[in-house]
């Protein structure tokens, strides 16, 4: 049994960072962070009243509840960043350059509305919703989504003008010309 703390938080360093920097990154933590993860969760059972005090078994136990709730804190805190990868030097780049000389209230505007659009497509009735996204978004023919759906030439185009008379009424306040 170690001396002290500082000897049993290093011996249990060595024994166990590994299957907690695993346990980390499979709640999907990215690896560079996991080990911050670990760590800090390494710390926050250390300065706990029941850091030397419980069985190896218990011990364990313990710090894998730490870990997995350390690795919740971490979504919480950056539930609102978009994740961009610093590797893939072309994703960064069109990343950016959707931004590049374009005002931020503009951008705001454009996120905003987008997100509305995607709101009232989501909200559309199914039969709508998938003949929408085929047509418009996927860029398929009537022939195809009939095909599809198993509907006919008439439906299928009677669909898209109902549902494309719904989105415009819904949306007309995003895109009136004042």
């Amino acid at each position: 049994m170690p001396q002290d703390k500082e000897e049993l938080l290093r011996e249990l360093v060595e024994k166990y960072a590994k299957m907690y920097m695993k346990l980390a990154y499979d709640n999907g933590v990215p690896y560079h962070y996991a080990e911050d993860i670990v760590i800090d969760s390494f710390w926050a059972f250390y300065h706990s009243r029941h850091f030397g005090n419980l069985d190896e078994n218990a011990t364990k136990a313990m710090m894998a509840r730490i870990v997995k709730r350390k690795c919740i804190d971490f979504y919480r805190k950056n539930s609102h960043y978009e994740m961009v990868s610093l590797d893939d030097e072309a994703y960064e780049a069109e990343y950016l350059s959707k931004y590049h000389g374009k005002d931020p209230l503009n951008i705001v505007i454009e996120d905003e509305n987008y997100a509305a659009v995607r709101d009232y497509l989501d909200n559309l009735k199914d039969i709508w919703r998938d003949l929408i996204i085929m047509y418009f978004v996927e860029g398929r023919s009537e022939s195809e989504i009939c095909e599809i759906l198993g509907i006919s030439g008439a439906v299928c185009r009677s669909r898209i003008s109902r549902a494309r008379k719904f989105l415009k009424e819904k949306l007309k306040h995003l895109y009136r010309s004042d």
